[in-house]
């Protein structure tokens, strides 16, 4: 019986550490495309810097180990970034990051190829902010330009 109850005791303890580590993480992040700049490529890749401001809405600033995230642009994949580097992010407050991605040529043509003047540009990040103590998951759509915005004619 004792050792039942031992077991329990156990189990209950690891329980309640799971879940308060889980409380502390808070709100998740809000993460805002800035900037997509074009670098070096190859015929089969071509690199990009993604700029992100990450928004900490948490009472407590956000230290994170690494980024990862998958970008997409008017619903078709861009990219996939990861970063490794530190990155912290101040309580009610917010922040920038680059990140270097690479994405297939082959999916920067498509990406041309379905651009049109007559629609905007959205997008759409989803990811996960690497803690110290597990992951925060984050996920974020918004338009980079309105529709007739690039080809100077007036929107609506």
């Amino acid at each position: 019986m004792r050792t039942v109850a031992h077991s329990l005791v156990c189990v209950f303890f690891v329980t309640l550490v799971g879940c308060a580590s889980w409380l502390m993480k808070g709100e998740p992040p809000e993460v805002l495309v800035t900037n997509v700049t074009p670098l070096d490529g190859t015929a089969f890749e071509q690199r990009l810097q993604v700029d992100l401001r990450i928004r900490n809405p948490n009472d407590f600033d956000l230290l994170a180990t690494g980024i990862d995230f998958t970008l997409n642009l008017n619903g078709k994949r861009l990219a996939r970034g990861l970063g490794n580097t530190t990155i912290t992010v101040p309580r009610l407050s917010d922040t920038v990051v680059s990140v270097l991605t690479s994405t297939s040529t082959f999916d920067v043509v498509r990406q041309f190829l379905s651009f049109s003047e007559t629609k905007g540009l959205s997008y759409d990040i989803t990811g996960r902010l690497h803690l110290k103590d597990g992951r925060m998951p984050f996920d974020n759509s918004g338009i980079l330009f309105e529709k007739g915005q690039l080809s100077g004619a007036p929107s609506p």
